[in-house]
């Protein structure tokens, strides 16, 4: 089974990978960065997760004056959230460029001492404020581990804040509140949507995500517990589609998701990445359509200027599937292991093709500009959960099960748990610690073999065991990267 990339060049629309990668080219990936071995709940277990007098609601932002600029932009939500948990609200301040290692440091040592290490009077809701040049990525998904983490960051094209978003996102969401949000999201329209421009990536999205996410989704609406008001299915149906029905389709969806208040979107898509030519024509240029939305094979995408002015999922949430759809990390999770690739000459063609496709030195990282878009318009969704790095096939399948010729296992199960939580009207932190608790299990089971490896280091390494290793290692990077 090969290795899809959801990764499409800007200028061509081309896939960047447009056959995989064999499934052999993870058979020795490198040992990933020591991160924190995520707990699957947290240390509240006692309360109820959507409850804010008994989790608490925190904010984590930049030292300094960018940070205090940034709280004075979200004061009426300060005011809220301290009257919703009837206690003050703690603001944590942070230095940008985190690695994974001083994130761990800053968890393990910062974050539980502010409470004098009472864990149960840590605030579990998070809201980072700022791009992640200011607060990293990496700080984020590790705090995933520990809290239902989310991020307000908006900027313009050139990287500067964009002060009047957040004010505008803050009056967004304080008048769904006021609407009862939660309530309205019960018996809310839940649309599916897949981009079916006939590439191996897509036809694997659709059959082992999408297509068992549907009917799942289906037997819990039977069993009253999936409680969408309807469930729509767009770009579904077998067969090759022409570039016209794949206009009709992402109309369609444009259409639907105008009507979808306190809606759920979950789409499927390649992200746009890098121009085949080799570079952007600016760094604006990159900033505008890296993570947009591919749709059909031709010159046809939803980017941030599609949705601005329009009403799109309307005090909603969106499950944005394509590589960079929620933004660029400074370093991929999987830049060691390409150029290992290369350096061994291994896939060596394709390996260089991804290679030059992930940011590169010096670049800034930061928040894609379609989901900003969507997340400051006030006809918009209140969340947004995207992928930050390259998004792979593995994400939704077990590679394992086709060692010996059968058919992938499908692991639907990872987004199903997400989409059930959103449609019951909880808090979008706990919908995206659904799928952040998956990593959790994966990383524990891929430590553990790496500890068995270093205490036995002339044991048995057969091609069985090398499989499952690299099996859990491109689960892992790719799972860590869905963010809210």
């Amino acid at each position: 089974m090969p290795l899809h990339l959801f990764l499409a060049h800007a200028d061509t629309q081309e896939p960047v990978l447009s056959g995989g990668l064999p499934q052999d080219a993870v058979d020795a990936p490198p040992r990933p960065e020591a991160r924190s071995r995520r707990p699957t709940h947290l240390a509240e277990r006692s309360g109820l997760p959507d409850a804010l007098p008994a989790q608490r609601w925190g904010l984590v932002v930049p030292r300094g004056d960018a940070g205090r600029r940034l709280v004075d932009r979200i004061a009426p939500l300060l005011d809220k959230r301290r009257e919703d948990q009837h206690a003050q609200v703690k603001i944590y301040e942070v230095e940008p460029g985190m690695d994974a290692e001083a994130a761990n440091r800053w968890i393990g040592q910062d974050y539980r001492d502010e409470v004098g290490r009472q864990l149960a009077d840590l605030p579990r809701y998070l809201l980072i404020l700022g791009g992640p040049d200011l607060v990293s990525w990496e700080l984020q998904q590790m705090l995933g581990g520990e809290a239902f983490v989310g991020r307000l960051a908006f900027t313009d094209e050139r990287g500067d804040v964009d002060e009047q978003a957040y004010e505008a996102y803050v009056a967004k969401l304080l008048r769904w509140e006021r609407q009862g949000e939660e309530e309205l999201a019960r018996g809310a329209s839940a649309i599916l949507y897949t981009a079916r421009d006939g590439t191996g990536a897509i036809a694997e999205g659709h059959e082992h995500l999408m297509k068992p996410l549907r009917s799942a989704a289906e037997a819990l609406r039977r069993k009253g517990r999936f409680p969408a008001a309807d469930l729509v299915e767009i770009g579904g149906g077998e067969g090759r589609f022409s570039d016209d029905d794949l206009l009709d389709h992402a109309h369609d969806l444009l259409a639907r998701a105008e009507r979808a208040e306190a809606g759920l979107l979950f789409s499927m898509s390649h992200g746009l990445g890098l121009p085949a030519s080799g570079r952007w024509t600016s760094p604006e240029e990159q900033r505008r359509l890296q993570g947009a939305m591919k749709i059909s094979r031709s010159n046809d995408r939803i980017a941030a200027k599609d949705l601005r002015g329009r009403k799109f999922l309307p005090g909603g949430l969106w499950l944005f599937f394509a590589c960079f759809g929620g933004g660029a990390p400074a370093r991929s999770a999987y830049l060691p292991w390409l150029e290992q690739l290369a350096a061994l000459g291994l896939h060596d063609g394709h390996a260089r093709t991804v290679l030059s496709a992930l940011p590169r030195e010096g670049e800034r990282p930061f928040v894609a500009a379609l989901p900003q878009q969507a997340l400051a318009s006030p006809d918009g969704p209140l969340g947004v959960i995207g992928h930050v790095d390259l998004s792979w096939t593995w994400s939704f399948q077990d590679g394992i099960a086709t060692a010996g010729g059968g058919a992938p296992r499908p692991r639907h199960e990872r987004f199903q748990e997400a989409l059930r939580s959103a449609v019951n009207g909880h808090r979008f932190g706990v919908v995206h610690h659904e799928i952040a608790s998956f990593f959790g299990e994966i990383d524990r089971n891929l430590t553990a073999m790496y500890e068995k490896d270093a205490a036995s280091p002339g044991g048995a390494d057969d091609g069985a065991r090398r499989a499952r290793r690299a099996d859990l290692w491109m689960q892992r990077q790719d799972l860590s990267a869905y963010v809210l």
